[in-house]
């Protein structure tokens, strides 16, 4: 697996490709990928943060959250990407990897002493979430809102059915 590598392509971060992340360890010399993504995230919204930090450091967890999701539990090859689409009102975060299964998320009370299983319902927490599956892989979607806004009934059926990938 080379998730070492990043490259910016098309407006996103691509973080190289995911093979079998779950049986295969990262190389010693590689870049850390979550922190490449959370470092992407962050320079992509150093306009906002001037006007909205809290709404930055809830991305940015997102951004991790589903990047360490794909890396722990994607099987395939394919890339692993990570692109934000900042608006006036959100930012739509969209987490690309080449494993066409959507996550079962835990839920509360399964296991309170888990380790794992967090992450999924920490960015649903945040924000609007949902999987697009497709014949290359999936797509998580994060809408997360500005401090102090909230998406209409509307605005969410609208942003669930857009479906890019």
């Amino acid at each position: 697996m080379d998730v070492g590598q990043a490259a910016e392509q098309d407006g996103k971060l691509v973080l190289g490709s995911v093979e079998d992340p779950a049986r295969q360890p990262l190389p010693a010399e590689s870049a850390n990928p979550v922190k490449v993504a959370r470092s992407y995230a962050e320079s992509v919204l150093v306009e906002v943060a001037r006007i909205d930090a809290d709404h930055v450091d809830d991305v940015v967890l997102a951004v991790s959250e589903l990047v360490t999701n794909a890396i722990c539990h994607a099987v395939g090859e394919g890339r692993l990407s990570v692109r934000l689409v900042v608006r006036p009102r959100w930012t739509h975060l969209y987490v690309t990897d080449p494993d066409s299964t959507v996550p079962q998320t835990t839920q509360p009370g399964d296991d309170d002493l888990s380790l794992s299983g967090r992450g999924v319902p920490i960015v649903g927490q945040l924000g609007l979430l949902w999987f697009v599956p497709s014949e290359h892989g999936k797509t998580a979607h994060a809408v997360i809102t500005r401090t102090g806004e909230k998406l209409t009934d509307e605005e969410r059926e609208a942003l669930i059915r857009l479906q890019i990938v």
